[in-house]
């Protein structure tokens, strides 16, 4: 199966979208394949080439239309994640993402169907200019389709998001590219914020669970609710024991039997022999502002850290990277 990238693009002072590889869409009309949600959208959307450079773009059928949305926006909408800006303003960025805050750097699709004049992709993952950010848009969709489902569970307690929720779903079951998906993606964020505080998150039935799961000793530096409740997400998936030992055997046979702390280099194996590896812990590099309760964790989203380092790594918000523990470690010698 192949897969294709739209990038955004400056172009004349305006945010361009334009597509890798070039020949993939050329000529192709776009229609968009929500998997979890079984639901195709027509983008209303095409692949040119714009004369006389002959450069490849994206262009919506009736351009001037608002009412349609582009590509890139129709699926951030469907996945009730933040509007991107058409500008780069190289402002700082700051978590959580929020409208016009951030642009899009890419969007990977994988390419379902081509029958030459009409081609069906398949929304992968969306990552932030500026940053390593990536939100993988299949575990977004699937967080979402599982938020429809138990929409009558959320009413019980959270009435006002499960009215959000439903609202959304039905602009999008309707399959059409309006913008009024868009209106209600910033309804649910609104709402959600209410109940929360702000976040990205994708899936309200994560959210209600980890609230109501016991505090963790990690929150007793964090203000503000959004805060807690991202940093009880952390610490609860730093500790799901059988993942930490999934994480530890995948490092251990890719290190060649060995493990250690990445951030101080401790080998507690040379000290405490077998029994040392109970001095490693698995930590999320992904900082607690940009986790996404509702995304599965893969391995290599993790890092082996000493018990010390780890505690020093969440001293404070946003945690500390293990870069900047490493460079701590340099300064005090």
């Amino acid at each position: 199966m192949e897969s294709i990238s739209v990038r955004w693009r400056p172009s004349g002072g305006r945010g361009e979208f334009e597509y890798v590889p070039a020949d993939s869409l050329a000529d192709r009309e776009i229609n968009v394949l929500f998997e979890a949600l079984n639901l195709t959208i027509p983008a209303e959307v095409r692949g040119v080439n714009v004369q006389p450079q002959g450069k490849p773009r994206l262009r919506k059928f009736d351009k001037n239309n608002r009412k349609k949305l582009h590509l890139p926006q129709l699926v951030m909408a469907v996945a009730r994640l933040p509007e991107p800006r058409r500008e780069d303003h190289h402002t700082p960025l700051v978590f959580p993402l929020e409208n016009k805050s951030f642009v899009m750097d890419a969007m990977d699709f994988d390419v379902i169907d081509d029958d030459g004049i009409t081609v069906t992709l398949a929304p992968l993952r969306v990552s932030i200019l500026h940053t390593d950010f990536k939100v993988d848009l299949q575990d977004r969709f699937a967080a979402i389709a599982a938020d429809i489902a138990e929409a009558d569970k959320v009413a019980s307690n959270y009435p006002e998001i499960a009215a959000a929720i439903a609202t959304h779903a039905h602009q999008i079951m309707a399959g059409v590219n309006s913008s009024e998906i868009r209106k209600a993606a910033d309804a649910y964020i609104a709402v959600q914020a209410e109940h929360f505080g702000m976040t990205n998150a994708g899936s309200a039935t994560n959210l209600i669970h980890f609230e109501s799961l016991p505090a963790t000793d990690l929150e007793e530096e964090i203000t503000g609710k959004e805060g807690r409740i991202l940093t009880r997400v952390h610490a609860y998936k730093e500790r799901d024991r059988k993942f930490a030992a999934r994480a530890k055997k995948y490092y251990k046979t890719k290190n060649g039997g060995k493990l250690w702390c990445i951030a101080c280099d401790l080998k507690p194996e040379t000290l405490y022999d077998d029994r040392g590896e109970r001095c490693i812990e698995a930590h999320h590099k992904i900082p607690i502002e940009e986790l996404q309760p509702d995304s599965i964790v893969h391995v290599d989203d993790m890092a082996m850290v000493c018990a010390s380092c780890h505690r020093v790594i969440h001293s404070q918000k946003p945690c500390l990277t293990i870069e900047e523990v490493r460079a701590l470690r340099f300064l005090a010698a």
